[in-house]
């Protein structure tokens, strides 16, 4: 069975090279989403495995991308969180890593950073297989000519 996993993240750009990614490795993205009320309601109703949690995700009524953190860990501690994050600062990902983030990524991202989480995703999920980074540069999609070299063209 995939390991089911829910992006959210402000940017679509972002979304969809995060989605390649864990979808080379066997993933089944469930949902994307672009705003924190988004994100709450569809983890209520998917329940994913993984949830790609993009700290700067857009606000909304008094909730921000923290709040919603303390949210799905209390109510679903065996969903993994990772962070998804443009802050190089070790203190702003402690923050996550001490109420039990499962990772964090920093953006833009590099295949070190990509590697790492997946090193880590794989070891709780025995069922994702093997990945090398598919094609492109981790910074931006690939082309669709890169994608169907690699016999991974999105329908």
């Amino acid at each position: 069975m995939a390991v089911r996993v829910l992006i959210a993240h402000s940017s679509r750009m972002t979304r969809d090279i995060i989605r390649n990614h864990l979808e080379c490795g066997g993933c089944q993205v469930v949902a994307e989403t672009g705003t924190v009320a988004q994100t709450n309601d569809i983890f209520r109703t998917t329940r994913p495995d993984v949830i790609m949690l993009d700290v700067g995700l857009r606000s909304e009524k008094g909730i921000d991308a923290l709040s919603l953190f303390r949210t799905i860990r209390s109510e679903s501690a065996a969903t993994s969180i990772v962070i998804v994050s443009a802050s190089q600062s070790p203190d702003d990902q402690l923050i996550y890593l001490r109420e039990g983030a499962f990772e964090c990524v920093v953006e833009p991202f590099n295949s070190f950073g990509l590697e790492r989480m997946w090193r880590r995703l794989s070891d709780v999920y025995p069922e994702l297989k093997p990945t090398r980074l598919p094609p492109g540069d981790g910074f931006s999609p690939p082309s669709s000519a890169q994608l169907i070299r690699a016999g991974r063209a999105r329908n």
